[in-house]
């Protein structure tokens, strides 16, 4: 009789989700990867649309090899019932993912003598949610159980200049409302301050009541693209009270490649004509400036330099000049000397990355380029040595007889 219902069970299943996107699941020994891998199954909650994917043993249909394993996906009915045929409906509203993983073993393991289910996420359902307030596109996004709050919140354009991204407004489907600092999750990765969005719930971002503005050496996303311009961005952002200069440029992404982090100052209104600089360092043990209301962070630009070693003439950073190419920085040190090996010359970017560059390349900001020398043989070393001895005895010679 047992054997009966476990392969009706499985049967059933098997023929009643023709929908179930088999290829998508690991099957047998291999490891099964479910989104459900990636967060905590206490915070996700289950609505109408998600599928919930089972795993059982037995094979389809049951084949009595233990290895064998099975994989289907059930949909959530829109009234947020799941019905697992052989199995009791469970009603999934106001449940999360491990509740109802917890449901579905249980379930299975009463009706059919300890077998064991497990289970998790296929696919998570999308909505709509409303993002209103400080944001640059308000209006509706159309976001899923697995998206966060930062990521709306990018959906909609991200938070204006003078948005408050400290104290974002989630607002529940009962109308409860819960403050998060968004801050504390792009600076320290807190993911309590970014949560997991809930069907039926709006975000608001109010108006931050003070700014401050940063400008200077910033990194940005087109420094990325072409580090062969020096950049300077101005930025304003919400104030926060109690935070230091150096916390609020990490704030809004750090500092560039180019920035001297050594000669950063906070440039503060002490009287209608009167302007004082306080300086601060992004690195070191220089204690950070607390910020005001209204201060001007700057970040000054580092002199840019490309730096020549090996066989060059003088062995010495250049000034950086965008467009220039390797042969122009040759002869800023002064050209070759008659041991370079011209046709193997390394650039090293910033970064650290060594590769081969021809000599009529563009050199990016902040490289160094390296002039090997050519191989010779230890004979040839002796006889560079005693050409110079035999040169400087006839120079002596000559100047005392």
């Amino acid at each position: 009789m047992l054997f009966t219902g476990l392969v009706s069970l499985i049967f059933v299943i098997f023929t009643a989700i023709p929908t179930a996107p088999m290829a998508e699941f690991a099957t047998g020994s291999e490891t099964m990867l479910t989104p459900a891998d990636y967060f905590n199954p206490e915070l996700y909650q289950i609505s109408p649309g998600d599928e919930i994917w089972l795993s059982f043993p037995g094979g389809i249909p049951y084949t009595g090899v233990a290895e064998a394993v099975s994989v289907v996906s059930i949909p959530v009915s829109l009234n947020g019932v799941l019905s697992v045929p052989g199995l009791p409906q469970i009603d999934t509203n106001g449940m999360n993912l491990q509740t109802l993983q917890s449901t579905i073993a249980t379930y299975a393991s009463r009706a059919f003598r300890g077998l064991i289910v497990s289970s998790g996420l296929a696919r998570s359902a999308s909505f709509q949610l409303p993002v209103t307030g400080q944001v640059i596109e308000p209006g509706i996004v159309i976001v899923n159980g697995l998206s966060r709050l930062t990521e709306a919140l990018l959906l909609a354009g991200g938070v204006t200049a003078t948005g408050a991204s400290s104290e974002i407004l989630v607002i529940s489907m009962d109308s409860d409302t819960t403050i998060f600092n968004i801050n504390d999750f792009l600076i320290n990765g807190s993911l309590d301050c970014n949560p997991l969005v809930q069907r039926g719930s709006r975000i608001h971002v109010s108006a931050a009541t003070a700014t401050i503005i940063i400008e200077g050496a910033l990194a940005t996303e087109v420094e990325t693209i072409s580090s062969e311009v020096i950049l300077t961005e101005r930025v304003m952002v919400e104030f926060i009270p109690g935070e230091t200069a150096r916390n609020a440029v990490d704030r809004v992404g750090g500092v560039s490649s180019q920035a001297n982090v050594y000669q950063c100052h906070v440039s503060r209104l002490v009287s209608e004509s009167e302007t004082s600089n306080i300086p601060f360092s992004m690195f070191g043990e220089t204690t950070s400036v607390l910020l005001q209301p209204g201060d001007r962070i700057v970040i000054p630009s580092s002199t840019a330099y490309i730096n020549i070693v090996g066989e060059v003439q003088f062995n010495q950073p250049v000034p950086y000049s965008p467009g220039m190419n390797v042969n122009y920085y040759i002869g800023m040190a002064g050209g070759f000397t008659g041991l370079a090996r011209r046709n193997s010359i390394k650039v090293i970017s910033s970064v650290g990355l060594k590769t081969d560059i021809e000599i009529t390349e563009i050199v990016p900001v902040g490289s160094t380029i390296e002039v090997p020398r050519v191989p010779v043989k230890f004979w040839e070393e002796y006889l560079t040595i005693l050409t110079g001895v035999a040169t400087v005895i006839i120079a002596y010679q000559s100047l005392f007889n």
